[in-house]
């Protein structure tokens, strides 16, 4: 699996995208790709401008115009401020490309549209301006998780990223890929990861009710066959310049949520990024709101999620 070379930050002039620029030059391996800081500008239609001509809605429409003109030189500002970090940082000039586009079909379709043209990743804040507070996933941000089933996205947290990765798994070939992409894009620079498999407590008789705790034999099988799992991925990330006792695993039995179960784990043991596939066992099954993936990323503000394909 060969990389591409280029990652999508999504960007608007708020102090928590400045903060995500911030987190980007934490980790080494983001200086070896191209960063496109890509902002997506909404204007008013052209229609709206014939009223320019009336008399009365000048006032109006020069007040539109000036706040047009304001925020096209926030925006300006965020992307020479945000260079000048990066260059900080060590990243080289021609490694950042600023790109700012007329909104043609919303923020977040814009960003997807974008995110075709063979990116490595795309990066996004949680929230940023007029989105909406934590613990809570912004608009636009849920938009683009949800339609970016074509590449890896990576949401990022409050917390600074530090070495440990925590990778949430299953029997799944989603999982593997999981492990794959951490594999490449991270090998060889130090990181430790731990390979994490939740046994839900059985299923619930009805909804509401408590769960109906597994046999012991049924979660001893399933430890059995998620040990092959472990081997192969432990292998793999060797492969990718991890070092043997950087990677560990580890399986909790007996949740309730395995969502809250990730989320929880990676508080702890303070991992950033959690890393997940879009697709679990039900391969056929994309991402929709609701599912382990997307709980985990609404529960998990603290730290870096990344969704990968």
């Amino acid at each position: 699996m060969a990389l591409e070379d280029k990652i999508l930050v999504a960007v608007d002039a708020s102090d928590r995208c400045m903060e995500t620029i911030q987190h980007i030059t934490q980790r080494d391996p983001f200086q070896k790709k191209h960063l496109v800081l890509y902002h997506v500008f909404i204007t008013l239609p052209d229609f709206y401008w014939d009223i320019e001509m009336e008399p009365q809605s000048r006032g109006a429409v020069a007040h539109v115009r000036a706040w047009e003109a304001d925020k096209k030189k926030e925006i300006k500002q965020f992307m020479e401020k945000a260079q000048q970090v990066l260059r900080d940082a060590g990243f080289p000039k021609e490694a950042v490309t600023v790109k700012i586009k007329q909104s043609d079909k919303g923020i977040a379709r814009d960003i997807v549209e974008e995110a075709k043209d063979g990116y490595l990743a795309v990066i996004i804040s949680r929230s940023g301006e007029g989105e909406l507070p934590e613990p809570f996933l912004g608009t636009n941000a849920a938009k683009v998780i949800q339609n970016l089933s074509f590449v890896p996205v990576f949401i990022a947290g409050k917390r600074l990223p530090g070495k440990n990765i925590l990778i949430a798994m299953d029997r799944s070939e989603g999982a593997m890929r999981a492990v794959d992409f951490v594999g490449e894009l991270m090998g060889g620079h130090d990181f430790k990861v731990t390979l994490l498999h939740v046994i839900r407590n059985g299923e619930q008789s009805k909804p509401g009710a408590s769960y109906k705790p597994l046999p012991q034999e049924d979660i001893q099988t399933e430890e059995q066959k998620m040990q092959g799992v472990f081997d192969e991925a432990k292998r793999r990330l060797i492969d990718f310049g991890f070092k043997s006792d950087h990677v560990t695993h580890k399986v909790i039995t007996g949740a309730s949520s395995p969502s809250m179960t990730i989320v929880q784990e990676a508080e702890a043991g303070e991992y950033s990024p959690i890393v997940i596939g879009r697709r679990g066992l039900s391969k056929f099954k994309e991402f929709f709101m609701g599912s382990v993936s997307n709980q985990v990323i609404q529960l998990g503000v603290e730290q870096a999620v990344w969704v990968v394909t």
